[in-house]
């Protein structure tokens, strides 16, 4: 579901938030995070994003869901989240081997959305399946082709004891979306293409590859950086993005205008524009409801930064209400 307060969300539970966005950014950032930070994040990337999707899946199976899942087979639910997964724009995914004694599962993907990001989701999803805990790793048996072991192991148990990020109440909004009539969906979705065979989403005019995912599964990232290196990570994020972004601007951000701006924020289910106004050496703006509001501000540093040529920095806060409130200025 577009909702009319800039959020994306599951047509089932109107409160688990989506996000459309361009899935190579992802990686992306956390490149250059590791770059900024000088050392790899691999295992708080894994171990972070399995807590979000094990969550995820407990609540789908809960009560009877858990027992007619158990009784058609678990393998059935495990391949149907995986198909899921093709659609969602997360590569071409092949179950190798299901060994439910040993709850073991070796998984093969070719051309991920991101390699670590699913390899916590097939972590999360065994896990959250099984009723056990384990480790996962992976190798890159060929260019882009990889193959996954989730195996029954120690794991990391100071990442498992934190809390997921509690979710702000959302404000109404007034965007309206102009809705296909054949599937529901907003018509910019149009210019995209679903090769659901290669797990692959992409803008056809572009090339730019997207990908479906939540966006508590990105924060919690962001959230064990900060708890494990300090107050300065969100700033650290934000300067990351503004790299990636001024190395290729992406079509996420295109359009002059503020309404277009807002329709496609919207549309990425990233939040409600409400304000955008020039200042003399830059531009301010509000969101409600943001979504991993430090990757909204690095795209906006960026994207000007792209445009005018010059250096610039950001300030930026959020509200109690979750408001996002920042503003983007040259340097000279």
């Amino acid at each position: 579901m577009w909702n009319s307060d800039g959020t994306m969300t599951q047509r089932r539970d109107r409160n688990h938030r989506m996000l459309f966005m361009d899935s190579d950014a992802i990686e992306g950032l956390f490149a250059n995070i590791e770059k900024l930070i000088g050392m790899p994040i691999d295992k708080m990337i894994i171990e972070s994003k399995k807590r979000a999707t094990k969550d995820y899946i407990s609540k789908l199976l809960r009560g009877s869901k858990g027992f007619l899942a158990r009784l058609v087979g678990i393998e059935r639910v495990v391949r149907k989240v995986m198909e899921q997964g093709r659609v969602m724009g997360y590569g071409d995914i092949n179950v190798r081997i299901f060994n439910w004694k040993d709850s073991y599962v070796e998984c093969e993907i070719t051309n991920p959305y991101s390699i670590r990001l699913f390899s916590g989701d097939l972590k999360g999803a065994t896990e959250a399946i099984r009723k056990v805990t384990g480790t996962v790793t992976y190798e890159e048996v060929e260019p882009g082709r990889f193959v996954i072991y989730n195996y029954v192991a120690p794991f990391a148990p100071e990442l498992e004891e934190r809390l997921l990020p509690h979710p702000m109440k959302r404000k109404p909004g007034d965007i309206k979306h102009e809705l296909c009539k054949a599937c529901d969906v907003p018509k910019d979705l149009a210019e995209f293409g679903w090769d659901i065979e290669k797990g692959i989403i992409r803008h056809q005019e572009t090339g730019t590859r997207m990908a479906i995912f939540g966006p508590v599964g990105i924060q919690v990232i962001f959230d064990e950086l900060e708890n494990e290196l300090g107050e300065n990570i969100p700033d650290t994020i934000v300067k990351a993005q503004q790299m990636y972004t001024v190395s290729g601007v992406n079509m996420c951000w295109r359009g002059s205008s503020r309404e277009e701006l807002r329709r496609w924020l919207a549309v990425q289910g990233l939040g409600n524009l409400v304000s955008l106004e020039r200042t003399s050496k830059g531009f301010s703006a509000r969101i409600e409801n943001p979504a991993v509001p430090a990757v909204i501000v690095g795209s906006a540093a960026g994207f000007y930064e792209a445009f005018t040529g010059k250096s610039v920095s950001a300030d930026w806060k959020l509200s109690e209400d979750g408001d996002l409130d920042f503003e983007v200025v040259t340097v000279d």
